[in-house]
Formats: structure tokens, C-alpha cells, sequence
């Protein structure tokens, strides 16, 4: 069952700092998709990149953190 959004802790400078990188790093994976010469397995980057970002929230929320 989610907590009430009351109850949520707040991130710390690491987790916030961390979780921004994360966001980015899927940014720069879809931009550099959409331009003249991506690598070759860019949608699998992208793929991982955002699984790994997905996982990250996924564990803060589930330890009473907002994300």
C-alpha cells in the first residue's frame, strides 16, 4: 500500500543529485538517438539507462521517499 504523500521523506542531496544524472543520462541517450550518426545499439542504452533510473525510484519510493 503507497504512503500519503504527507509521510514522504525527502531526498537527500545525493539521492536528488542522483536521480537528476540519471534523467539526464536517458536525455542525452534520446537525443543522441534522434541525431545524423547513433551507435548501434542506442535503443538498448536507452532501455537500460531508463530501467536503471525506473529501479532507482522504484527502491526510494518503496523506502518512504519522494521520487
Amino acid at each position: 500500500m503507497e504512503k500519503k504523500a504527507h509521510n514522504q521523506k525527502e531526498l537527500t542531496m545525493f539521492q536528488a543529485t542522483h536521480v537528476k544524472w540519471l534523467k539526464q543520462q536517458v536525455r542525452n541517450l534520446q537525443d543522441e538517438k534522434r541525431g545524423l550518426n547513433p551507435r548501434p545499439r542506442i535503443d538498448q542504452e536507452i532501455f537500460a539507462a531508463d530501467m536503471e533510473l525506473t529501479d532507482y525510484q522504484k527502491k526510494l519510493r518503496q523506502n518512504g521517499y519522494k521520487a
